[in-house]
């Protein structure tokens, strides 16, 4: 199983990244950026056979395309959003951090907000005809 590799990649990263912390902080980061890309890259298959999965499901009930679009690149920017400021703060940089996150939750509201007024159109189409 795939999670075995991760666990253990991401154990043996941990691992070294605390030793080479101790002598050179900045390469203890980049020992970090090696271990979540390569446990990135380990998932990146699971990822597609969900997507493929859910987009088949999408496609026999009939529900518009562009709301698992959306749905899909919330998830993505929520993902890379909390990878890239746990990486500034493994850095020791948690100012950056938090704007970082705070520009994730803007693009995500920037995406939802088309889906939340068509919800609204409906719901006031919906109460008109009554």
């Amino acid at each position: 199983m795939d999670i075995f590799k991760i666990i253990g990649i991401g154990i043996v990263g941990g691992v070294l990244s605390i030793t080479v912390k101790q002598y050179r902080r900045e390469y203890a980061v980049m020992v970090g950026l090696a271990t979540i890309l390569a446990i990135l890259f380990l998932t990146i298959g699971t990822l597609e056979t969900a997507i493929e999965e859910i987009s088949l499901i999408t496609e026999k009930t009939g529900v518009d395309i562009r709301y698992f679009t959306a749905v899909i690149k919330v998830v993505g920017i929520a993902y890379i959003t909390q990878f890239g400021a746990e990486i500034l703060r493994d850095g020791g940089e948690n100012a950056i951090a938090l704007k970082v996150e705070m520009a994730g939750k803007v693009f995500i509201l920037g995406l939802t907000i088309p889906i939340v007024t068509e919800f609204l159109e409906v719901c006031i189409n919906a109460l008109s005809v009554v």
